[in-house]
């Protein structure tokens, strides 16, 4: 199926109130950016639409997504890389989701994911909160993540960090740090905490965080 809009090898892009409505893949994917900022867009799509993801920034750098709603099927952002070049430098700032797989990094890491924001967040009705998955099939390094002002709402896994995502085997190591939440609340659910090995710890920070009604 193809993709609502994809663009590889391109800087300095704005994507300003614009609507994508039922993609029936991937929405929006960067792929090879530099200088994106993406605004006050809306992104609507059923809950039973699978793989069409909101926005996927790979391979990129400097990239803004800001004040936009997001509805789906499947992850409202994707941050990711596979072997193109590491993604860095992305900020998350005041953004709504609803239906779909949440605020997500990976599952492909392999090139290194580093310096991210991610602040003032609602997620509303998403299965997935927060969530890092990726494998030793495809993993890497995800360093400098910083979460802060998180709202969760009916969320079946309101925090996931899992270095085992599909149980693939491989050489690539997944390792996430140092990672920090900050000021995160949410109301049930079931929060996922999976590192590697010993070698290869979860680096993570938890400041006013607070889950109410954790499932065991």
């Amino acid at each position: 199926m193809p993709r609502f809009i994809q663009i590889d090898n391109a800087k300095n892009l704005t994507f300003y109130h614009i609507r994508l409505i039922n993609s029936p893949n991937f929405h929006l994917v960067l792929n090879k950016l530099q200088e994106i900022t993406v605004w006050g867009i809306v992104i609507d799509t059923p809950a039973d639409a699978r793989n069409t993801d909101g926005i996927d920034p790979g391979a990129a750098t400097d990239v803004t997504i800001a004040k936009s709603v997001i509805r789906t099927g499947d992850d409202n952002i994707a941050i990711k890389v596979g072997n193109s070049g590491p993604t860095r430098f992305i900020s998350i700032l005041d953004n709504h989701f609803y239906s779909g797989h949440g605020m997500s990094i990976g599952s492909e890491t392999n090139s290194g994911i580093s310096d991210i924001l991610i602040k003032d967040l609602t997620l509303n009705g998403t299965t997935s909160g927060i969530r890092i998955k990726s494998d030793s099939s495809r993993g890497g390094i995800v360093e400098n993540l910083q979460v802060e002002n998180v709202c969760l709402r009916n969320n079946k896994w309101p925090i996931t960090l899992d270095t085992a995502y599909e149980g693939k085997k491989g050489n690539l190591i997944p390792w996430y740090h140092p990672i920090s939440l900050k000021n995160v609340s949410g109301n049930g659910g079931k929060v996922v905490l999976n590192g590697y090995y010993s070698d290869h710890p979860l680096d993570v920070t938890f400041d006013g965080v607070k889950i109410d009604n954790l499932q065991g």
